[in-house]
């Protein structure tokens, strides 16, 4: 089966989007224009780090909303390799993912400045400062998690054994053969296995649940194919059914190859 239609970014789709992205940055340039007068140098170091914070969030926010603006196509299937072996994948979009990772990374250092402000000023402030401190030790793992690969950018990646799933909940592996159905489910891909599937994932509490690990999901909302149509792409690919098989083998037995 030829790939799935590409799905193209029709003009004006995302400006709901962009305006929602703009709202919040305009609401944070709002924010700092209140506090920046309350400040006296670095003091209040709390409120001097949120403003920070606060800054950066803007910043990033905004430049995803240029580039949701200008984005005309999401990624669609392509050629690769994964572990050396050649693939097909399909990646979602860079900027969403990277947004969300600057702001866990931004809250995360937010944290921890807090905590250090507050053990610094002692007293009740050291214990006030373990509150954002845990808030901050959480997103600094997510970052963490990240780096070691624990947590990914959705994609899924097909070779001539193996489907492979990221998620922000790490990378689950499955043998081609234990592939049971492939469906779409809204905006999402949703893969029935036959067995559970192997893989490195986010421990606890980085992640909602344990999850079922013999369904694989890839939110297909930043990719150039709907979740339907990459179902049956993938279906086509994977699936082994009595008939096709059957057909399979009648061709293989006419050509000398596999269909």
């Amino acid at each position: 089966m030829d790939s799935p239609p590409a799905v193209a970014i029709r003009p004006g789709e995302r400006w709901g989007e962009v305006a929602v992205n703009l709202g919040l940055a305009a609401a944070g340039v709002l924010l700092v224009a209140v506090a920046t007068p309350e400040l006296d140098g670095t003091r209040p170091v709390g409120l001097w780090l949120v403003v920070v914070y606060t800054c950066w969030a803007v910043a990033v926010t905004a430049v995803l909303a240029v580039l949701a603006a200008a984005t005309r196509r999401h990624p669609t299937l392509a050629p690769a390799t994964l572990d050396g072996a050649p693939a097909t994948v399909l990646h979602s979009a860079r900027a969403p993912w990277w947004h969300a990772v600057a702001l866990d990374a931004g809250l995360g250092v937010l944290g921890l400045a807090l905590a250090v402000a507050g053990v610094r000023a002692g007293g009740d402030w050291a214990l006030v400062g373990l509150v954002p401190g845990a808030v901050g030790l959480w997103f600094a793992g997510r970052i963490a998690l990240v780096v070691l690969g624990r947590r990914r950018r959705p994609a899924l990646w097909l070779t001539d054994t193996e489907l492979v799933v990221d998620s922000p909940t790490g990378r689950a592996r499955a043998a081609r053969a234990d592939v049971v159905a492939a469906r779409g489910r809204g905006r999402r891909l949703v893969v029935s296995l036959a067995r559970d599937a192997d893989g490195s994932f986010a421990p606890w509490p980085w992640r909602r649940s344990s999850g079922a690990r013999d369904i694989l999901v890839l939110d297909c909302s930043d990719t150039g194919h709907r979740a339907g149509d990459l179902a049956d792409w993938l279906d086509a690919q994977v699936v082994v059914r009595p008939g096709r098989e059957g057909a399979s083998r009648l061709a293989t037995r006419r050509t000398g190859r596999r269909a």
